[in-house]
């Protein structure tokens, strides 16, 4: 009923447009047409069209709840989770009262369930456990009832992978304490940034990438500290999944108190050595 609405809306605007022309009739006729010819294709099969939903955001290793809400009037129908572009793309089927594992696609063995004691409430919610990387993707629940097919709810799952960066020294490297920040196993690619501790951004070296971990990045970034700071930040974010980690590297007061000393010393060597290669070049020149 609600596809026949659509039309005649279509239509009513179609024949009440003035001044489109014929080129304007011509191309609103083929919406028309072409959504009138989706509408019994859908009527033929028996599947409802239904509006993609909203996109869930999960990351490794959860346990996340894919909503389908519907209205049960009598007994629990077969109830259909599946997922786009997998073979076979069950992801969990319930038929007659119980699980059916015949045409369930084995990377969710023992990891998809519904909520059985809610299922005559309407709630027909699929959980995956122990979410992973390769469960991104489009799902699609649906229901049949003597052999017609009504899909309730479509949505997409995509899954993110963090953990906690780690911040550490790195021995043997000259001109000044250098740190190096990893981020093991992101998922999209994070950025690294370093900051004092005024939270200013300290400048550092290109980032590296390693792609050998299955299906995720794992990032390491170095910086070498040539001002004093008795603390530095290394901050990981991924805008797209919202994820921030921080790790916090606190410099001793000992190891300041030579840095400072170093960089005396630096500047006094630099300044006297700028003094004798005046007075030299003076000597020469008035000679």
């Amino acid at each position: 009923m609600e596809q026949v609405n659509r039309v005649w809306v279509l239509f009513q605007s179609l024949f009440h447009t003035r001044g489109s022309g014929r080129s304007f009739f011509c191309a609103s006729a083929t919406h028309v047409l072409a959504f009138l010819l989706a509408v019994v294709l859908s009527s033929c099969r028996g599947i409802m069209l239904v509006d993609t939903g909203p996109k869930i955001v999960a990351f490794v290793g959860e346990t996340i709840l894919l909503p389908c809400i519907t209205t049960i009037n009598s007994e629990v129908p077969t109830v259909e989770w599946t997922k786009e572009g997998l073979f076979p793309n069950t992801a969990f089927l319930y038929r007659d009262g119980c699980e059916t594992f015949e045409m369930k696609n084995p990377v969710f063995q023992y990891r998809t369930n519904l909520i059985m004691h809610k299922l005559h409430d309407g709630n027909l919610s699929m959980v995956i456990s122990n979410v992973q990387l390769n469960d991104s993707g489009n799902y699609q629940c649906a229901i049949r009832r003597n052999r017609k097919k009504k899909v309730i709810t479509r949505l997409e799952l995509f899954v993110g992978a963090v953990s906690e960066p780690k911040l550490y020294v790195v021995p043997g490297v000259g001109g000044g304490l250098t740190l190096q920040c990893e981020a093991k196993c992101w998922f999209p690619e994070p950025r690294i940034t370093f900051l004092d501790n005024q939270g200013n951004e300290i400048s550092a070296e290109d980032p590296k990438r390693d792609g050998n971990s299955p299906g995720c990045l794992t990032v390491t970034r170095r910086v070498t500290l040539h001002t004093a700071t008795n603390r530095v930040i290394c901050r990981v974010q991924q805008p797209e999944i919202n994820q921030i980690r921080d790790s916090e590297f606190y410099i001793p007061d000992e190891y300041l108190r030579s840095c400072t000393l170093n960089i005396v010393i630096s500047v006094a060597v630099t300044i006297l050595l700028v003094t004798i290669t005046c007075a030299l070049v003076y000597f020469i020149v008035k000679r």
